[in-house]
């Protein structure tokens, strides 16, 4: 059972997530931290893993950067706006459950 996810977006607020990660590992041995490049080993089936992670979390951590609402993808268009993004599924799937304690951290000046 995964006790904390990590979710953030890579173009925005990668180090930040992974120190937060780090941070929470040494304060919390005794929890079981996910955050996708670390805990996801390869081979295994990514959305399978984030979901199998996120249907065990108590508590999902939003890392939010200054520019998580305006990350683009290829064409142009914001990441956020996309309902397959990963990000938004996430958080939307934590906020739709009531056992998942949803904190946002804003990092790097974000407001």
């Amino acid at each position: 059972m995964q006790d904390i996810f990590v979710s953030y977006r890579r173009q925005d607020s990668q180090s930040a997530a992974g120190r937060l990660s780090d941070h929470l590992r040494d304060q919390l041995p005794d929890v079981r931290i996910f955050r996708d490049v670390e805990t996801i080993d390869p081979g295994v089936d990514f959305v399978d893993a984030i979901e199998r992670a996120l249907k065990s979390c108590a508590v999902l951590i939003a890392v939010i950067g200054p520019r998580w609402l305006d990350v683009c993808d290829d064409a142009g268009r914001r990441r956020l706006d996309d309902a397959h993004d990963y990000t938004r599924l996430e958080i939307a799937r934590a906020l739709a459950r009531k056992d998942v304690r949803v904190i946002p951290v804003l990092v790097e000046g974000a407001s």
